[in-house]
């Protein structure tokens, strides 16, 4: 019975430490986020809606949520979201995109944008056509780095550096 008892208490141990040690995680991370309130939005036909309780950074990454929703009379045709993320004095730290399919009058939908950019402070979100996100799609190939050949003579000294097996 002494050791029904004392297996219990460590369990009750155990559980007391998992339970405040996930409080104190889950309240370091909302602490770790602030709230990104400057933003720019391009006039479309679409309307974005930015959630401003779903709209967080960090030192490294963030998100950003809310919805889209089509006003216009007419059927939304397949869209690109670029979302641009700039920093504090406006320098340009990356962009991400996101496909919006179609969408018919009066249609909402939500969205989230997750990115891994270092202190965000500004976006910028506007739309492209298919054609025009096939262009930045073309001009990503185009930059790829060329791959370099490996010089011989580095290939023979670290032959001579590592002995041989």
């Amino acid at each position: 019975m002494d050791r029904m008892k004392t297996f219990f208490i460590y369990f009750l141990i155990f559980v007391g430490i998992y339970v405040v040690s996930q409080l104190l995680i889950n309240a370091y991370i909302k602490t770790s986020y602030y709230k990104i309130e400057s933003y720019d939005i391009c006039d479309d036909q679409l309307t974005i809606t930015i959630d401003r309780a779903g709209t967080r950074a960090s030192k490294d990454d963030g998100y950003i949520q809310g919805k889209i929703s089509n006003n216009g009379d007419l059927k939304s045709p397949v869209k690109y979201m670029k979302v641009e993320l700039y920093s504090e004095k406006e320098v340009n730290l990356g962009e991400e995109y996101v496909k919006i399919e179609e969408m018919n009058p009066n249609d909402v939908k939500d969205f989230k944008v997750r990115f891994t950019c270092d202190y965000v402070k500004h976006f910028k979100i506007s739309f492209l056509t298919q054609e025009q996100m096939d262009e930045v799609n073309a001009n990503k190939e185009k930059l790829n780095l060329p791959s370099f050949e490996p010089n011989g003579d580095v290939e023979n000294i670290i032959n001579m550096v590592e002995p041989k097996r």
